[in-house]
């Protein structure tokens, strides 16, 4: 059985995320029954990244193990002949046995589009449109994003349930904010991400500098002082997009 390593494009609108589920479609499922119906055999797809639902990726990572005597140009061309156009996969190459999608990882890339206007329906299930958008102080949200730079307890910041790891200390390797036009692009890099992590971390950014009674400080003091039981935004799935994983 050889190893194969992909890079999926996805749009994640209409799926429920990477993860299988027993009553919804996903990538992943979509993905093996693909494979099925054009090589008639089975296969298990491992990612790097659960993304969940509504959230899109350029560069999600993941790994496969098949006997097909195929070239992996000659596989990806029939496997996207036969997606939907919301699924596309960039790149097949064969690797070791030993490539894990999950070992390794050096840094991940996700970026998260704010619309500053309502978009133009081609675009909206790209980005996210705040409705208070016109109250927020963006200096005041982009000194709130810098806070989560560097080394911290992202409890506050995560989904609490049976799959959320018992660490919640996290590294923020870097965050930029772009502004094109009538839209902030946020990228955001770090070795590993909690659930809704990001969209919580851009949805309490915004939730800060909407409200005159709140200052970026509370932001630290969530870090500083980690509470899982909060009320403050998160951010819709449809703007972050996983953007690119860099092994070591």
């Amino acid at each position: 059985m050889q190893n194969y390593k992909m890079i999926i494009s996805y749009d994640g609108t209409g799926f429920n995320g990477w993860q299988i589920q027993p009553d919804a479609p996903s990538i992943c499922e979509t993905l093996q029954k693909c494979f099925h119906s054009v090589f008639k055999k089975e296969i298990k797809i491992l990612g790097a990244s659960r993304t969940d639902t509504g959230v899109h990726a350029l560069g999600q990572v993941a790994t496969f193990k098949t006997d097909l005597d195929i070239q992996p140009e000659k596989i990806a061309e029939a496997w996207n002949n036969s997606l939907p156009k919301s699924i596309v996969i960039r790149k097949i190459e064969k690797v070791a046995d030993s490539f894990h999608p999950l070992v390794g990882v050096k840094q991940k890339t996700y970026h998260y589009r704010l619309f500053l206007k309502r978009p133009l329906p081609f675009v909206s299930r790209y980005g996210f449109y705040y409705e208070f958008i016109n109250l927020v102080d963006l200096k005041k949200f982009e000194t709130a994003l810098q806070f989560y730079i560097g080394k911290h307890d992202f409890a506050s910041f995560c989904k609490i349930d049976k799959d959320c790891p018992k660490e919640t200390v996290r590294t923020i390797d870097n965050i930029d904010i772009e502004k094109k036009g009538d839209e902030l692009k946020i990228t955001i890099k770090g070795k590993s991400f909690l659930r809704f992590q990001i969209r919580r971390m851009i949805g309490y950014a915004l939730d800060v500098a909407r409200r005159p009674d709140f200052s970026v400080d509370y932001i630290k003091e969530l870090l500083d002082n980690p509470d899982s039981k909060q009320k403050l935004l998160k951010a819709d799935a449809s703007g972050l997009c996983l953007g690119e994983i860099v092994y070591e």
